[in-house]
């Protein structure tokens, strides 16, 4: 019994070290605008309590009792927590940008694929049709959740991903000082 548990928090220990840089140069979480939040709530409230609407001031509330209602709103929480974070992360090796507080979807692009880094100022819905993980009209990657000021990144293969951030010049400077660090080692 002590056996498994000892394996267990190893286990746990591998993993959080495989997912997370060793060193973190550079770290940015970012949250969604307050508004996108306040939808899945109501959209949550909607589908426990589909008798609610704002006149009734709570009174008289019940709860939903088909089980399917229990599984579509467990899909909602799944999907906000894994998608409503936005976290990036430089560190000596590369560059990581992860959504969710259950990280699905994670991006890394080694520090020595990066060609050019510049700051830039973008709109989202008309460049992308909104935040999260998009394309623009170009075809390149755009990782954000809110605001328009985002870094761009252009790879050695001549592929481009913009990388939303409410800190442009800080994330940009991070980036080229780990570059410089790698060209000189």
């Amino acid at each position: 019994m002590i056996w498994n548990c000892l394996i267990w928090n190893n286990q746990t220990t591998m993993l959080e070290s495989a997912l997370k840089p060793a060193v973190v140069i550079y770290r940015e979480d970012q949250l969604f605008a307050p508004w996108v939040y306040g939808i899945f709530g109501i959209v949550g409230i909607r589908i426990l309590f589909p008798d609610f609407s704002f006149d009734s001031h709570f009174q008289g509330l019940q709860l939903n009792t088909d089980s399917g209602s229990y599984i579509v709103f467990s899909v909602v929480l799944l999907i906000m927590a894994c998608f409503m974070r936005m976290v990036t992360e430089v560190s000596p090796t590369g560059l990581y940008v992860s959504f969710g507080w259950l990280p699905i979807y994670r991006l890394n692009i080694p520090i020595s694929q990066i060609q050019s880094v510049e700051t830039c100022t973008y709109r989202p819905l008309r460049d992308t049709l909104g935040w999260g993980i998009r394309r623009n009209w170009q075809g390149q990657v755009v990782l954000s959740a809110r605001g328009n000021q985002a870094v761009k990144i252009t790879r050695y293969d001549g592929s481009v991903v913009i990388i939303g951030t409410q800190k442009s010049d800080q994330l940009a400077t991070a980036i080229e000082d780990t570059r410089r660090t790698m060209m000189i080692c």
